[in-house]
């Protein structure tokens, strides 16, 4: 019996990098016990066991228990085989070494952004520069192992809904509380014009995990409003009512990838979320606002600068126009996969009606609609990265 341990640290991870792995694994109907190892990790939501358990894998092991490992050295009962091997998809790299080191199970790796340690069996890798950075960082190149994007298969594994109307249209007002709490209501507006014009239409609204309640209820509630004709809501359960009647699903950020398989369009915001979008072909509407540029999330020293007492949000305005104004790349990432405008972008000041006039062109438009959504399908990362990962491990187990 090999034993195939899948260490793991995030919802994100869990459904877009774990779970293909797994259900390629028991594809096989191969004599492998499948454990997800759950580790500790500062951005996990804490609910990953219970989201763990109920991908089917044979056992599952807490982040609790990780760290019962780490302090007394003791084996949990879910990691109970003589042979097998470690697969990291996510979170610390030194953490599944070492628990491969104390199973005496060699130690893969599959990440979008790559690390090397010598006690690596091997690196898995999504495309060719991720295969150099990997060659930077110190992996010699036969442990190097380019399979491509496992969101693609994630993507492929989960099951539209069974009918939708249309258009059948997805909302994506971003995962950062400044910044959502600000875009709620205008993605509202947006939505309660679009129902005036499409009255059949459905609308759904994957809500990210990392949005609190709180941003949530106050930007249903139009309480910060920044853009012009921003709307409030009215929310009752999942659904959210628009003044003039349109309804909005809110649905949890898991089930993305099913309705983006049966969505006709999308508005969103740059993210990684976008590079989902496009590998399920849907045409999208990617909006980097500037009405309120100090709301808008950046990394390193733009970040603390808008945490100074009083001149910080005006120090943060300034970093982003800077930011933004330099930008020379699409903000989408699609657009710079395939190196053409395939998503529409729109950015600087935004207004309802200048949003409302792109989406309306597209959905009007069938012929280009379809032509997006085949530019995307033959640009974007195709299914197929977890079999290249299972078979590359499983011949080098069976080569041992």
């Amino acid at each position: 019996m090999t034993e195939a341990i899948l260490v793991s640290n995030g919802p994100g991870e869990l459904y877009t990098w774990v779970q293909p792995v797994l259900k390629e694994l028991q594809s096989r109907n191969l004599k492998v016990k499948t454990t997800i190892c759950l580790i500790p990790c500062q951005f996990a939501a804490g609910d990953e066991t219970d989201i763990a358990r109920t991908f089917g894998a044979d056992s599952v092991s807490s982040p609790k228990e990780f760290i019962s490992f780490l302090t007394t050295g003791r084996i949990p009962p879910a990691w109970s085989g003589d042979n097998g091997f470690v697969l990291s998809l996510g979170g610390s790299q030194a953490l599944a070494l070492r628990l491969g080191r104390k199973l005496g199970y060699p130690t893969y790796r599959y990440h979008f952004i790559p690390s090397w340690h010598r006690d690596l069996k091997a690196i898995f890798v999504q495309d060719k520069p991720t295969e150099r950075q990997a060659h930077l960082k110190g992996a010699p190149n036969n442990r190097i192992k380019r399979v491509g994007n496992l969101v693609a298969d994630a993507v492929d594994i989960s099951t539209p809904p069974e009918s939708t109307n249309f258009p059948h249209i997805l909302l994506f007002p971003g995962s950062r509380d400044a910044f959502a709490v600000t875009l709620i209501p205008f993605f509202l507006a947006l939505a309660d014009e679009l129902g005036q014009i499409y009255p059949n239409a459905s609308f759904v609204w994957p809500v990210s995990r990392l949005l609190s309640e709180r941003t949530i209820e106050d930007g249903i509630a139009a309480k910060q409003p920044v853009f012009p004709c921003s709307l409030a809501g009215s929310r009752q359960g999942n659904f959210v009512t628009t003044p003039s009647g349109t309804l909005i699903e809110m649905v949890p950020e898991a089930d993305r990838y099913k309705h983006m398989r049966n969505s006709d369009i999308a508005v969103t915001i740059p993210g990684t979320n976008t590079l989902e979008l496009g590998i399920a072909g849907v045409p999208s509407i990617v909006l980097l606002p500037m009405n309120k540029p100090e709301a808008i999330p950046l990394e390193g020293i733009g970040h603390w600068l808008g945490l100074i007492p009083l001149v910080g949000p005006l120090l943060k305005r300034c970093a982003v126009r800077i930011f933004v104004n330099r930008l020379s790349i699409p903000i989408s990432l699609p657009n710079r996969i395939a190196g053409t405008d395939i998503m529409l972008e729109v950015r600087g000041i935004i207004s309802v009606p200048q949003v409302v006039e792109k989406i309306t062109g597209l959905i009007d438009d069938p012929t280009d609609l379809l032509r997006r959504r085949r530019q995307l399908l033959a640009s974007m990362p195709r299914p197929g990265a977890a079999k290249k990962l299972v078979t590359e491990i499983l011949a080098d187990i069976n080569a041992k």
